[in-house]
């Protein structure tokens, strides 16, 4: 899903669905999150019924990942910048992320974690390792008051490894990305895609 009205390169995000979930669905949420100012790209897993889909592993993430950008930068090339990618998961999309994250750091010095991650944040030795490998700022986004209860204090563990961390969304929202969560994502946008240090 490309911005409107691009006239300059546009970051990428790559959005990974949770299960029993589908592509479109992830991108509409991410691209309406993102105040439509960039590219979205998000793979499909497996089929769990007629419509939904879900990962087999992380090792199948990271397949869809490499093919979706592919696919993103062979349709609008020119118009995707070359800036670092931004990793956005939802749910499983963010519970097996972390074999993705920490191989990719540096190609994904931003992470969003929504929904999902939970042990991944909590992680003292992921932290260190994606910030040691190029990682650099990680996005809790919350629709559940236990969400955000787990998000405080992994923003704590985050920050200590050096990363920027912060914690964004509605906790009327519950466990998807609604217009609620949407409205959360856009107020934080700029923050989330702020220059690094």
């Amino acid at each position: 899903m490309p911005p409107l009205g691009i006239t300059s390169p546009a970051r990428l995000v790559v959005g990974v669905h949770g299960a029993g979930d589908r592509s479109d669905w992830a991108c509409g949420g991410w691209r309406l999150g993102s105040q439509v100012s960039v590219f979205v790209t998000c793979p499909q897993g497996s089929k769990m019924s007629a419509t939904t889909f879900g990962w087999s592993a992380s090792a199948a993430i990271e397949a869809g990942v490499n093919h979706a950008i592919e696919v993103a930068r062979a349709r609008f090339g020119r118009y995707i910048d070359d800036e670092p990618l931004i990793y956005a998961g939802f749910s499983q999309g963010a519970t097996l992320a972390e074999p993705v994250l920490r191989k990719h750091a540096a190609r994904f010095p931003i992470a969003i974690l929504a929904e999902g991650g939970y042990q991944t944040a909590r992680s003292p030795d992921f932290a260190a390792a994606y910030r040691a490998a190029g990682g650099r700022r990680v996005v809790l986004v919350c629709g559940t008051d236990s969400c955000f209860r787990s998000a405080a204090g992994s923003k704590k563990v985050l920050e200590r490894a050096g990363l920027e961390a912060q914690v964004v969304g509605d906790a009327k929202a519950g466990h998807n990305l609604n217009q609620e969560m949407q409205h959360a994502l856009q107020a934080a946008w700029p923050q989330i895609v702020a220059p690094l240090r």
